[in-house]
């Protein structure tokens, strides 16, 4: 510090200023990694209620468009997971123990999918922090999506319109439910580049199966939902499947796959999206036991009761895990019959779950989910 000739004092870098310099630094250095965004492109894109800020076109759009909104989160807020790394379901335990973690446990809800006789095993914990695992599965390039908001599981085949394509979440919803949108695979442009960047993405609806909005929209394109996948214990699942692989996930994401979870919201009747004919609210049973129990003495289904719709060409129907388990008791084996065929399904009380599989060894389409999201889509 110094003095002015009038006898004001002054400061100097020897005397402190030295300080404010370096904090000016700091702050214009952090004021130009937080526009930087808006010049390179890294901003995210989305992140309201409005559609139209995510960056997609949504012409043409073929739902009403009142039932598509924004999550508040924008476009890639979850990243997918691709291609995970993988071990055999039998080194699981040998894996907790080095690890001095759960990758899965015996009553852990799965995503068990089979295509092509190969078996593997998505834990929830993991597809409720990825939504979209793109992956290859005896051979066929699948998109495994899990929508948490309606603990809705379907299984895609990557390859749409004659274009193998990789999937992301896009911030948005229909009806409560997952909407992604395809990220196409690379394919080389005319100077030898990856021509992706050139690639207009559309929207896909997950329980709808089909385009909603964007190019593939535009030609009426549909997903095609593969069959013989369950939501269901690992328990479960591992005897069933003893040959099953599980997949590992993405190391940076363990404290998410620990902490997200989505049990609170669905013991309770509220939507926190927009749903076309949403049915009016009742206390959600607060067990498994309770839920069996009101099951059993006729109670009707509630918003969020975890059903399994079983689909064959010409007839679909549905069945409340709860009314399965109030006939067939727990770990017990019942049967049900849609168009024709009789499938064999294996009930878990606790946690509520359930595995279809078709009594003569064909494909089983199975696609779980709650209750209030279930309608007729076709």
């Amino acid at each position: 510090m110094s003095r002015h000739p009038d006898g004001f004092p002054t400061l100097t870098l020897r005397g402190g200023g030295w300080i404010i310099v370096a904090f000016a630094l700091v702050l214009g250095a952090f004021l130009a990694w937080a526009v930087s965004g808006i010049f390179v492109g890294e901003r995210p894109v989305g992140g309201g209620s409005d559609p139209a800020s995510y960056g997609f076109r949504l012409e043409p759009l073929a739902v009403p468009r009142e039932t598509l909104v924004g999550t508040g989160n924008p476009r890639d807020f979850l990243v997918p997971l691709d291609m995970p790394a993988t071990i055999r379901g039998s080194e699981v335990l040998r894996w907790n123990q080095e690890h001095r973690g759960k990758l899965v446990v015996s009553n852990d809800r799965v995503a068990g999918v089979v295509v092509n006789g190969e078996a593997r095993a998505y834990p929830l914990a993991m597809l409720n922090a990825h939504e979209v695992i793109n992956d290859v599965l005896g051979g066929v390039p699948v998109a495994v999506t899990f929508s948490p908001l309606t603990d809705s599981l379907v299984v895609f085949d990557r390859r749409v319109g004659g274009t193998e394509r990789v999937f992301g979440v896009s911030g948005l919803l229909l009806d409560s439910n997952l909407v992604i949108y395809d990220r196409a695979a690379a394919a080389p442009g005319a100077d030898g580049a990856a021509g992706a960047n050139a690639h207009e993405p559309s929207l896909w609806a997950q329980l709808p199966m089909r385009a909603i909005a964007g190019p593939a929209a535009a030609q009426g394109l549909r997903l095609e939902a593969l069959p013989d996948a369950n939501v269901c214990s690992w328990r479960m699942w591992s005897a069933a499947w003893p040959d099953t692989t599980v997949i590992l996930g993405d190391p940076s994401q363990s404290k998410r796959y620990k902490e997200l979870s989505y049990a609170r919201y669905c013991l309770t009747p509220r939507v926190d999206f927009p749903v076309a004919g949403l049915m009016p609210p009742s206390p959600e049973p607060q067990s498994a036991d309770a839920a069996v129990e009101s099951a059993r003495a006729g109670a009707p289904r509630t918003r969020k009761a975890a059903v399994v719709e079983v689909r064959e060409p010409g007839e679909r129907a549905t069945f409340s895990l709860a009314e399965l388990a109030a006939k067939a008791g727990d770990g017990e084996r019942t049967e049900v019959t849609v168009g024709g065929r009789t499938f064999d399904v294996t009930v878990q009380r606790a946690p509520l779950a359930a595995l279809v599989r078709a009594r003569d060894g064909g494909p089983a389409m199975v696609v779980p989910q709650l209750w209030f999201a279930w309608r007729d889509r076709e």
